[in-house]
């Protein structure tokens, strides 16, 4: 399972060299040509579930020992319990409900038929568990089969930190059951499909997805969505064999299980266990069991990615998780100089970016023309091909393409090879009307020691919010105010940080409403 920067008080926390889980490593050393499997641990304890389907291996000393709390009595330690509990939960998910057959049996490897879970200090390795591949199985002219047995942490402790910094997103039982959703995943996956070393973004996507299908409270995906929404070049869909990108795309797991359900997903494996590329098993599976491709719910995908932070809205990602979630950057964003604004570039297969132009509006927000281009490129990501997809995006008065509705402008993209997808986004500004200006104004860092911002009266007793932005619309910050009275105003009142000077947007959110207006901040004299 993985670790990358996270939002909130881990984003300094969590690496992103450090990884989830152990799998990808394994295979860059199997394609290496060295051994893909590795000994079974040797630990003190055993425990099998009365209905035989797991067997758990502990230590109640030294280095893995797992917490020895016993609440029950029953003998075996609680974390141990719980475990087993969260196990038959993933069970009834993926193979009651999903239909995936479990894991072949392993031949008594572990003291008996029941898959076996092993119960290590994994922090050293930077991991929340592994899924380990032990004995090739008969698998016809399909890919190798294996069995398996886990790896998992033996308390997922808050204080375990790996290269100098902490470790996992969530801790406790929280890290425990989602690697356990993860990891049996893997297993399923290695055991009944096969394992290629191709496409295994895949794998790790599927699993990463797997813990909020199983756990739809967990947030430790979240930790990954900074990357893939601010540096979407890095985080490219259509490099399939890189296996550490799939824990970032977990996200479009989500997609399209909220828009299609579990049966393209279950589809996609029984083609992965034929021979088929995995992108070419998702694509036949999207056209067998949806009626559309892979290309398709992909520029679905990439419109649905911009409604998330302030944009949320229904009809996309959830709104109570999307709130939370980045907003996407912005790789190129000029303002418009009439006659028209051009921009160009190329694109990697199933790389996605956003384009934005921005237009002057008098006593309102500035409108903007947002954009989202992608190229899904299916054939290059099968061939493993390496070409890109050049564009030029043009917007005018003079430009000959689709009229922008409103205005006297139009749009074109020349897309040369045919192969881009595009979505348009075209936001009006927000008129914006002050009733009292903020004091003092204009405000001068250093010279004033705070400025405050006018509130309604029934604003008493309410916990007012203020953000910030540029004339751009871009995100400035985003605090607290503290109420009080000023010249007999009732007034929301913070110490801003330094500023460059120019003109600031304002919003100002309090006792259910909202007001927009202008600050003025000054240099130092």
């Amino acid at each position: 399972m993985v670790l990358a920067g996270a939002r909130g008080s881990l984003a300094a926390a969590v690496p992103s060299e450090a990884q989830r889980c152990g799998f990808p490593q394994r295979l860059e050393r199997w394609q290496r040509g060295e051994h893909l499997l590795s000994e079974r641990p040797q630990l003190p304890f055993g425990w099998e579930t009365p209905d035989g389907r797991f067997r758990f291996h502990y230590a109640l000393e030294g280095p893995n020992a797992v917490p020895a709390e016993d609440a029950d009595g029953n003998g075996v330690p609680d974390y141990v319990d719980t475990a087993a509990a969260f196990l038959n939960l993933v069970w009834r998910v993926l193979v009651d409900t999903l239909g995936f057959p479990p894991p072949p049996p392993d031949m008594g490897a572990g003291g008996s038929e029941a898959y076996d879970i092993y119960f290590v200090n994994l922090a050293p390795e930077g991991l929340y568990g592994e899924t380990v591949p032990e004995r090739l199985l008969p698998s016809g002219s399909g890919l190798p089969r294996f069995t398996s047995f886990l790896r998992v942490d033996n308390d997922y402790s808050p204080a375990d930190s790996f290269q100098g910094r902490r470790l996992y997103y969530e801790s406790g039982i929280r890290a425990l059951r989602i690697a356990l959703a993860h990891e049996f995943g893997h297993a399923i996956q290695f055991g009944n499909y096969g394992i290629t070393r191709r496409g295994t973004l895949l794998y790790e996507l599927y699993s990463t997805y797997l813990e909020w299908r199983v756990f739809p409270d967990t947030r430790d995906y979240e930790q990954f969505l900074p990357e893939l929404f601010q540096k979407p070049e890095s985080c490219v869909f259509g490099r399939a064999d890189d296996g550490w990108l799939g824990y970032r795309f977990a996200l479009f797991g989500q997609h399209v299980y909220l828009r299609y359900g579990d049966e393209p997903w279950r589809q996609m494996w029984e083609l992965i266990g034929r021979g088929i590329h995995p992108y070419a098993a998702l694509d036949s599976a999207l056209r067998l069991r949806c009626q559309t491709s892979l290309a398709e719910v992909w520029c679905g995908f990439v419109e649905w990615l911009y409604y998330t932070g302030e944009r949320a809205r229904a009809g996309y990602f959830p709104q109570e998780r999307a709130r939370h979630y980045p907003m996407v950057r912005f790789a190129w964003s000029e303002r418009f100089a009439p006659p028209r604004q051009m921009c160009s570039g190329e694109l990697q297969p199933f790389e996605f970016r956003f384009l934005r132009i921005v237009f002057p509006s008098r006593g309102a927000t500035p409108d903007t023309l947002d954009v989202g281009l992608s190229n899904p490129d299916l054939a290059a990501v099968v061939g493993a091909i390496a070409r890109r997809s050049g564009y030029v995006f043009l917007c005018g008065s003079d430009v000959e393409g689709e009229p922008l509705p409103g205005t006297p402008y139009r749009v074109r993209l020349e897309d040369p090879q045919q192969r881009l997808c595009s979505v348009r986004f075209w936001n009006t500004g927000v008129p914006v009307e002050l009733l009292a200006e903020p004091f003092p104004q204009p405000y001068v860092p250093g010279e004033h020691e705070r400025v405050c911002f006018p509130l309604p009266q029934e604003s008493e007793g309410a916990a007012p919010e203020l953000e910030l932005f540029t004339t751009a619309m871009a995100p400035v910050l985003q605090r607290s105010l503290r109420v009080e009275r000023v010249e007999h105003w009732l007034s929301g009142c913070i110490e801003l940080p330094a500023l460059p000077p120019g003109m600031y947007l304002f919003r100002v959110r309090a006792a259910g409403a909202e007001a927009w207006g202008k600050l003025l901040v000054k240099g130092s004299p």
